[in-house]
């Protein structure tokens, strides 16, 4: 879509219609996946929205009102675009956070950016218990950044440097 005068328009309201509008990428994982799975591809794009209920699709929130959040990564493998879906809190933030400190990052910023490789190795579902003693089920993942080496810059820039 291209406008002659974009002085009355706004661009970040034209980016949010492309993004309802546009096909999501599918799941890296669904329902059927077998535990030791791993997807790996360059990270194309990364957004933050409200999270939903997996059973029930509605928006999902904290007992106290608030939304719970996720991050939505879509990342480019060998079938296409495929979508990784990554709860902000509980054992998916513990392990993005070993995953950034073994990328040898100190902030989630720093890898989970356009260009960064991730893979993601689905472990299977695995039994756990509340803190109010209420025995529930999760997906448990582990995350995977390789950052890109930069290419090498000479260190040697005298004239006679690499002429033989």
């Amino acid at each position: 879509m291209s406008y002659t005068n974009t002085d009355d328009v706004d661009l970040d309201l034209l980016d949010e219609l492309d993004k309802v509008f546009s096909s999501a990428a599918p799941s890296a994982f669904s329902a059927d996946t077998a535990p030791g799975t791993v997807v790996t591809g360059a990270i194309g794009h990364v957004e933050i929205r409200q999270a939903r209920d997996f059973r029930t699709r509605q928006a999902a929130y904290w007992p106290d009102g608030k939304p719970k959040q996720e991050v939505v990564v879509t990342i480019e493998t060998a079938d296409g675009e495929r979508a990784v879906y990554i709860p902000t809190w509980g054992r998916a933030k513990i392990a993005l956070g070993q995953a950034v400190k073994t990328a040898g990052a100190t902030k989630i910023s720093e890898v989970l950016r356009p260009g960064v490789a991730l893979s993601v190795h689905y472990g299977g579902k695995k039994a756990a218990v509340a803190a109010n003693g209420d025995e529930y089920e999760y997906r448990e993942y582990e995350y995977r950044f390789t950052r890109p080496t930069p290419a090498p810059t000479p260190t040697d820039w005298s004239p006679d440097a690499g002429l033989k």
